[in-house]
C-alpha cells in the first residue's frame, strides 16, 4: 500500500512539473508578441493621442502593422495603425519617428461590428474565419479571411466606408 501511495505522489509531482514546463514554454513563445504589442500601444499613445486601449490586432500582408483601438483624451473612439519593420536579427520594431503612424476617429470609418454585419448580410453563406484591420495597397482596410464552398479567400474592405477593395484572393484548395 505504501508503494502505491508513493507512486501516486510521484505521478502527481511529475504531472505538476509538466504543467509548469508547458506554462514556461508558452510564456517564452508569446513573450516577443506581447513585447511588440506593448511597444505598439506605447507608440500609439505617444504619437496619436491614444489615452486608453480597448483592442489590438497584428496585421501582416505585405507590411506589418499593429492596429490599436481605444479612446483619446476626449473619450472618443480611435483606431491607430502603427507600422513595424523587421530588423537584421529578425525582430519587428516600430518604424522610427511618427512616419507612417495613422490615426482615425472610429466615427469617420466603419467599426468591426458594422463591417461584420454588412459582410454577413451581403454574403450569408460565407463563414468568417478572421476579420482584422490592416493596410492593403496603401489604404486602411478591414481584412477578411473567410471560407465559402470549401475554399478560403481574402477580401479587403475600406475602413473609411466599408466598400470592397479589388476582388477576393482565393487560396489554393487543399481541403479535397
Amino acid at each position: 500500500m505504501k508503494n502505491r501511495k508513493t507512486m501516486i505522489a510521484y505521478a502527481v509531482f511529475i504531472f505538476i512539473l509538466l504543467l509548469l514546463a508547458l506554462y514556461l514554454y508558452y510564456s517564452y513563445v508569446i513573450q516577443g508578441q506581447k513585447q511588440e504589442e506593448s511597444t505598439a500601444i506605447l507608440k500609439a499613445k505617444q504619437t496619436a493621442g491614444l489615452a486608453a486601449t480597448d483592442k489590438t490586432w497584428k496585421s501582416v500582408w505585405t507590411e506589418t502593422y499593429w492596429v490599436v483601438e481605444g479612446t483619446d483624451a476626449e473619450n472618443r473612439k480611435i483606431m491607430v495603425w502603427v507600422p513595424f519593420q523587421t530588423v537584421e536579427d529578425g525582430a519587428d520594431i516600430p518604424q522610427q519617428g511618427t512616419q507612417g503612424v495613422h490615426s482615425e476617429l472610429l466615427q469617420n470609418g466603419v467599426s468591426e461590428e458594422q463591417i461584420r454585419t454588412a459582410i454577413i448580410s451581403a454574403n450569408p453563406d460565407l463563414e468568417i474565419v478572421r476579420l482584422l484591420p490592416g493596410v492593403f495597397n496603401g489604404e486602411y482596410v478591414w481584412q477578411l479571411f473567410y471560407k465559402s464552398n470549401n475554399s478560403y479567400f481574402y477580401q479587403f474592405y475600406k475602413f473609411a466606408d466599408g466598400s470592397p477593395v479589388g476582388n477576393p484572393f482565393q487560396l489554393p484548395n487543399t481541403l479535397q
